[in-house]
């Protein structure tokens, strides 16, 4: 009879050369990532984080915004899928909506589960207003197409809300609310004065719109002086203050 022992990393009877060793490297790989070596690896996956909302600029199609589930919101372009442009950091939740104004093509607004509304500049990390009437989450906002200072939103309380900053920042000009359901879309109506909210059982209501934006159809240079006008005297009034 005869015996073969083979020395560590060989390999065996009939198994070709350097198998051993894939082998023997194989298992300090898996012995390693058990022992937690290798956590680099999975915590860069894991910051991955999922696209909750997005929404292309009204000036070049090649740029676009979108908001995560970790509250960022990136500036990208589809010319660089690799990198973004620009990052807004404010929100602690879900980013659930956004939208570009259509009167200041570097302005956009977006709502989160952190029971906020924020308004953003394209260029300034930070937000210009922030907006909150509730501790509900804030499922969708949209820009009023017919009033630039107006937009709309909705929670998953029910509430459907309509803010117009050219009067205050601190509450809605309107406010309806709903029971046993979440209102989860809105959409304004770009030729009469009237706005459509969803709801998650799948309803429709369909809303009238008075003193908001049936007598805001204004050349786009009025649209644009009244925003700016109201931005001024808001984020002035912010910066006073805070300090």
């Amino acid at each position: 009879s005869s015996s073969s022992n083979a020395a560590p990393g060989s390999p065996g009877p009939g198994l070709p050369a350097g198998s051993g060793a894939r082998a023997a490297a194989a298992a300090a790989t898996v012995a390693a990532l058990r022992n937690g070596v290798g956590a680099d690896r999975d915590a860069l996956i894991s910051r991955n984080t999922g696209g909750m909302s997005f929404d292309f600029s009204p000036v070049d199609s090649r740029i676009y915004l979108a908001g995560t589930e970790d509250g960022h919101i990136h500036k990208c372009s589809t010319s660089y899928s690799e990198q973004y442009l620009e990052s807004y950091s404010g929100h602690i939740g879900p980013v659930y909506g956004l939208q570009w104004s259509p009167f200041n093509p570097k302005l956009f607004i977006s709502c989160s589960g952190d029971w906020t509304i924020r308004l953003w500049q394209e260029g300034r990390q930070q937000q210009l207003l922030s907006f909150q009437s509730s501790n509900e989450e804030v499922l969708d906002v949209q820009w009023c197409p017919n009033n630039s200072t107006v937009f709309g939103a909705v929670t998953a309380g029910g509430r459907l809300e309509l803010w117009d900053f050219a009067v205050s920042t601190l509450q809605p000009v309107v406010q309806h609310a709903l029971t046993k359901t979440s209102m989860t879309g809105l959409l304004f109506a770009k030729d009469a004065p009237v706005v459509i909210a969803a709801n998650d059982a799948g309803g429709l209501q369909v809303f009238r719109l008075v003193n908001i934006a049936a007598d805001r159809f204004e050349p786009a240079e009025l649209q644009l002086i009244r925003l700016e006008e109201a931005l001024r005297a808001n984020v002035m009034g912010a910066l006073s203050g805070a300090g």
